[in-house]
């Protein structure tokens, strides 16, 4: 099977379980932490993001609330927390530090709009030092593999 990985866990992970790829291009479109499948018609388009977390490769989907729904899992807000840097919410909670503002709402659409604002614009992030050869590498890569099989 044609697959090139582009990023892998961080190199502290490793040393805890065994390396796991976080983004794995195929000809079918994108695999995301080996469990979720973003189809080349789902991806409306990738680019750089640089915020006050942290930097990477983000991912804007076509119809992120359908893609979520289809998703699902509680690992996502907390994977998305650790990799930007952020303090977890429990933490935030019991220290009494969480800004009105970092509270994402409960409405699925606000919400996907409240974290777009969190990323920059993003559905999903990948930080940047996850990935091989930097962002700029990993774009390329990406824009060929969708010319080539979408």
């Amino acid at each position: 099977m044609d697959e090139t990985v582009i990023a892998r866990r961080s190199p502290l992970a490793r040393l805890r379980r065994t390396p796991t790829a976080v983004l794995v291009l195929r000809p079918d479109g994108i695999w995301v932490e080996g469990r979720d499948h973003v189809a080349w018609a789902d991806l409306e388009e990738m680019g750089r993001f640089t915020t006050g977390y942290g930097a990477g490769l983000g991912l804007r989907l076509a119809d992120p609330l359908a893609w979520f729904d289809e998703h699902p899992g509680p690992w996502r807000d907390a994977a998305a927390v650790s990799r930007l840097g952020r303090m977890p919410r429990q933490n935030a909670d019991i220290l009494g530090v969480r800004e009105a503002s970092t509270q994402p709402p409960l409405d699925p659409a606000a919400r996907i709009e409240w974290a777009r604002d969190q990323t920059g614009g993003w559905d999903l992030t990948i930080p940047e030092r996850a990935i091989a050869g930097g962002v700029p590498d990993a774009l390329a890569l990406i824009e060929e593999h969708r010319r080539r099989y979408a």
